[in-house]
C-alpha cells in the first residue's frame, strides 16, 4: 500500500512539508511504548512537542517532533527505562505493545539503528486503541 493510495489528513499544526519531506511509508510493524496506565489512553500517545511545549528543537529534529515515538524492540525500551529510573521520569510507567497500521499514519521508510520509530499520526487516528497490550516483565 503506498502513501498515495491513502488519503491522509494531517493535523492543522503540521508544517506544510511534514511528513511529506521525509522518506515515509504507511505505518506497519510491531512497536512498544511506555504508558502511564493500562489500558492506555490518548494522553499516553502525545507528541513530544505537546508534552514539553517549551522544549527547543534543533532544526533537523523539528519534523520528528510532530510524531509520536515508539520502539521496534522490547530491549530498546527497557534501556530507556534504565536510563530514566526516577519515578517522575518513567519509574512508574508500564510497557505496551501492538501493531501499527496504515490508517494511523506514516513512519520513516528506514527504522533507526537504535530501534526508534516515529509515527506521524493522521487527524482523528487513535494509536492507544492499537498499541494497548500490556507487556509483562
Amino acid at each position: 500500500m503506498s502513501i498515495d493510495s491513502l488519503n491522509y489528513c494531517w493535523p492543522a499544526d503540521f508544517p506544510e512539508d511534514v511528513p511529506k519531506s521525509s522518506d515515509v511509508i504507511p505505518a506497519e510493524g510491531r512497536v512498544y511504548r511506555l504508558v502511564r496506565t493500562i489500558p492506555p489512553t490518548g494522553i499516553d500517545f502525545q507528541r513530544h512537542r505537546d508534552e514539553k511545549p517549551d522544549y527547543v528543537y534543533y532544526t533537523k529534529d523539528i519534523p520528528m517532533s510532530y510524531g509520536v515515538s515508539f520502539w521496534s524492540k522490547l530491549s530498546r525500551i527497557r534501556n530507556v527505562e534504565k536510563n530514566y529510573p526516577a519515578p517522575e521520569q518513567f519509574g512508574r510507567w508500564q510497557t505496551v505493545c501492538g501493531n501499527l497500521c496504515p490508517e494511523l499514519g506514516v513512519i520513516p521508510a528506514v527504522i533507526q539503528n537504535n530501534g526508534h520509530v516515529t509515527l506521524w499520526v493522521q487527524e482523528g487516528a487513535e494509536p492507544h486503541k492499537h498499541i494497548k497490550d500490556e507487556v509483562e516483565e
